[in-house]
């Protein structure tokens, strides 16, 4: 009978368990959405969110990128950053070419304060953050698709 149970209590947690949660940071390609904004003026500021963004970004297993923000397109490469204080950041770096877009455009496609890249933290494996609050920026929150 002890057997039956210990069998049993074996099967319970062999079938219980679950397949991860936490996909990989590091697994590519990624595409992540805009799905609300944080002001950078409040102390712990409530989600707005944004449901029918056109603001994306892909990241390829190559290393490059691509920023989708309305009409405009942006491209560069990303480095991801694992050595500091427990926390994953992804800088995406930008190419001459959409360096000059932004500049043209007149409108703020790269959200940076006079670098050529933007700095985001990952929270958890499906949401990342982007802060311009040095900037007086909002704080961006993307969601992993």
């Amino acid at each position: 009978m002890k057997r039956y149970l210990l069998a049993l209590l074996i099967s319970c947690v062999l079938f219980s368990c679950e397949d991860s949660e936490n996909p990989n940071i590091l697994e590519m390609p990624q595409e992540w959405s805009l799905i609300g904004y944080k002001s950078s003026w409040v102390a712990d500021p409530p989600l707005i969110p944004i449901t029918d963004s056109i603001y994306n970004y892909r990241l390829e297993k190559n290393g490059s990128f691509i920023k989708n923000l309305g009409i405009y397109r942006l491209t560069g490469t990303y480095e991801i950053d694992e050595s500091t204080d427990d926390r994953t950041y992804i800088s995406l770096i930008y190419d001459e070419a959409s360096i000059t877009l932004n500049e043209e455009s007149g409108r703020n496609l790269i959200h940076y304060c006079g670098q050529n890249y933007e700095p985001f933290v990952v929270v958890d494996s499906k949401t990342i953050s982007g802060s311009w609050g040095a900037c007086d920026g909002p704080n961006f929150i993307f969601q992993r698709k």
